[in-house]
């Protein structure tokens, strides 16, 4: 990504508010909560969650790599939470939402989500599902002037605590069966109506204090105008959206990547074995030395990626490799750290066993690792 003097700028800035608004991350996550709302309203004020968005939209207008620079700093975050939040509501809902959405949906969501005012949530997923899109049995049936939602949604990021849900569903009427592609549909549904149900998840194994959890819709009621796009435009919307949401994630991950690797290098340095510090037994410089150089052409990668998407130009297949090897990385990277920090490490609540447990989440969130070789094997006969 061609960063300029304003990015820089910007990241400056940037991390000075993340370091004073997530000072208390530590308790956050032995809490198992964040503040959400108070946060967003914060960094809403501080203009934050609508960098790419139109300014006539209440955003500022800015380019991508603003973005790829927000992903950065939030991966410097000394728990994984606040970037698995903050990116459904920055680079996956509010971006959606503004490309496909009606002016009632621009009004009545994205300008007080840009405020801090509410906090969204992308509810695709169901019980059983995973990341199979084929598997959606959630319908929404034309009734009237609204459109009447049932079924299931599961491992939601913020399903307890948002204040509205894009589903993920097929727009049915009542003669019509749900499956296909062709029928899936987008639908923007406040979480306070009558109907809808939700379920926070309270044990986790990484990313403690992110809300996550499900949804029940029995019989939602919501207006049309609510619907994202034209009528089974859903499946190529939600692709978009993933392909901004996992280079998003790939900046994260090499951040925290980066952040886990020079705890590992720091603490290799500092530690002696056999009368040596760790660093300077081959085997562990060696393992360093190679994470090091992946993180080198990930980075510049990933980067690249973000350029791709300033530019408007297709960029699925080269945001899904670069999620799936910067996850990795970031899952090496932590596994690394926890080996040199040894029996310190692996003690529970600590930085480094976090940072471990978190990394996980990187192989699920945003497309499962087999899901993206799914996706980049379907590509290996076009040009790259």
């Amino acid at each position: 990504m061609r960063l300029t003097r304003h990015h820089e700028l910007f990241r400056t800035s940037v991390r000075s508010v993340l370091e004073r608004e997530c000072a208390a991350v530590e308790d956050w996550e032995r809490e198992g909560a964040m503040p959400v709302h108070d946060l967003y309203r914060t960094l809403g004020e501080e203009g934050l969650l609508g960098l790419t968005l139109p300014v006539e939209h209440g955003g500022l207008g800015l380019d991508l790599g603003y973005s790829y620079v927000w992903a950065r700093e939030l991966g410097r975050v000394a728990s994984g939470s606040p970037a698995m939040s903050l990116s459904v509501q920055t680079d996956i809902v509010l971006p959606l939402l503004v490309a496909a959405g009606s002016g009632r949906v621009v009004e009545d969501f994205v300008r007080p989500a840009v405020r801090g005012e509410l906090v969204a949530a992308l509810a695709a997923t169901e019980p059983g599902g995973g990341s199979d899109l084929a598997a959606v049995r959630t319908t929404a049936v034309p009734d009237g002037d609204d459109l009447v939602l049932d079924g299931r949604k599961a491992f939601i990021t913020h399903g307890s605590v948002a204040d509205f849900a894009v589903v993920l569903c097929h727009l049915t009427t009542p003669d019509t069966a749900a499956s296909g592609l062709d029928s899936l549909a987008l639908v923007v549904v406040p979480t306070d109506l009558p109907g809808v149900r939700r379920e926070r998840y309270s044990a986790k194994l990484g990313n403690r204090a992110c809300d996550h959890g499900g949804l029940d819709l029995a019989g939602v009621r919501v207006p049309r105008e609510y619907a994202l796009g034209e009528p089974g435009s859903g499946y190529e919307w939600l692709t978009r959206v993933f392909t901004r949401e996992r280079a998003f994630l790939a900046a994260v991950a090499t951040s925290r990547a980066e952040r886990a690797l020079a705890g590992a290098l720091a603490r290799a340095r500092g530690r002696g074995v056999l009368g040596r510090p760790l660093a300077e037994h081959q085997a562990i410089a060696f393992a360093l030395a190679e994470l090091d150089a992946e993180l080198a052409l990930v980075e510049e990668y990933t980067g690249a990626v973000f350029q791709l998407l300033d530019e408007d130009r297709p960029a699925l297949r080269q945001a899904s490799i670069a999620k799936l090897r910067a996850t990795r990385l970031e899952r090496d990277a932590a596994e690394a750290q926890l080996r040199v920090y040894g029996g310190e490490g692996y003690l529970d609540g600590g930085p480094v066993e976090r940072a471990w447990r978190d990394a996980r989440a990187g192989a699920l969130a945003g497309g499962a690792d087999e899901a993206l070789l799914h996706l980049i094997a379907g590509h290996l006969s076009t040009d790259h």
